[in-house]
């Protein structure tokens, strides 16, 4: 694991000699960073396994954009034990550990977020689901994204999900069970959106009442601008902080102001929210993390069974 002085020694001899003021600024599942300063520049360093989180990053760059302020990423390269990425250095308090008087004050910025994210400019880029650092995703159609929460290939990086998840007699039921409800709400009808599809880790921050960065792209997606917003949903218990009633309220008079209503609003919605569930059904599978699984399985029955 890279600590504090060995990313200033990489840093020294691969970036910048000038490189200094080196301090861990946190670290997710797949990647560790690092803040430090060259000369006048504040800038963050992260270290990961995965160089393809790192690339979209790079690219996800090009749809900075009012709403959207999107960090630029400076250098990408190989490092101890996997990869390094530079960029510059955004401050801010992340969204998730706001108080609710900061969420009040900051709605309208995450609602001119989720409508950037909508309304983004993908030309040049194909294919729906996860893309790469060129911009292009190789599904053909949004359901078969979705689909492809139940595959577990050798080169996904949670490979081995299914065989731990048969391990949980009651982890398998609630999968194979949402699995077949996603059945029954496909719909590729829905307009195609970039998705971050990971807005609370830490990945958005707050400054000023204001959104001040989106970055980690690593899970970024070409579909249904809807399943960013099933994502607070899907989370909201974990954030009571973060009123969903307040956010789906000024979403919602947001379209309106624009003359655009969603259509098929509540199963497209359906459809993203088991997609969450039976994604980290099979991540804490995965990591073995049975108490995560059974809340995730608890939250995803409570969004999608209405019988």
């Amino acid at each position: 694991m890279i600590d504090a002085a060995t990313a200033q020694r990489f840093l020294a001899e691969q970036f910048d000699s000038s490189a200094m003021d080196v301090r861990p600024a946190g670290e997710g599942a797949w990647s560790r960073a690092f803040s430090f300063r060259r000369r006048t520049d504040a800038l963050i360093v992260r270290f990961g396994s995965h160089g393809d989180d790192f690339e979209k990053d790079r690219y996800a760059y090009r749809y900075r954009a009012p709403g959207l302020p999107v960090p630029e990423v400076l250098a990408v390269g190989p490092a101890p034990g996997g990869f390094y990425a530079i960029s510059r250095r955004v401050r801010g308090t992340p969204l998730e550990m706001v108080s609710t008087d900061q969420w009040h004050e900051a709605l309208p910025s995450v609602v001119a977020l989720l409508e950037a994210l909508r309304l983004a400019d993908m030309a040049g880029t194909s294919g729906f689901g996860g893309w790469d650092g060129s911009g292009l995703a190789l599904r053909g159609r949004w359901s078969e994204h979705l689909l492809a929460v139940g595959d577990d290939s050798p080169s996904q990086r949670t490979h081995g999900w299914r065989a731990r998840l048969a391990a949980s007699t009651a982890g398998q039921a609630v999968f194979d069970r949402g699995f077949a409800r996603l059945y029954q709400v496909l719909d590729d009808t829905a307009p195609r959106s970039l998705i971050h599809a990971d807005l609370l880790n830490r990945n958005v921050l707050v400054e000023g009442g204001a959104v001040s960065g989106v970055f980690d792209w690593g899970c970024a997606a070409y579909g249904d601008h809807l399943y960013d917003l099933a994502w607070f949903a899907f989370w909201a218990p974990w954030h009571p902080n973060l009123s969903l009633l307040l956010l789906r309220a000024a979403l919602e008079r947001r379209w309106r102001e624009v003359d655009y209503w969603p259509h098929n609003l509540e199963a497209r919605l359906t459809a993203c929210y088991l997609h969450i569930g039976l994604d980290h059904l099979a991540y804490n599978a995965y990591r073995g993390d049975w108490q995560a699984l059974e809340a995730t399985a608890a939250r995803m029955r409570a969004l999608v069974d209405h019988d």
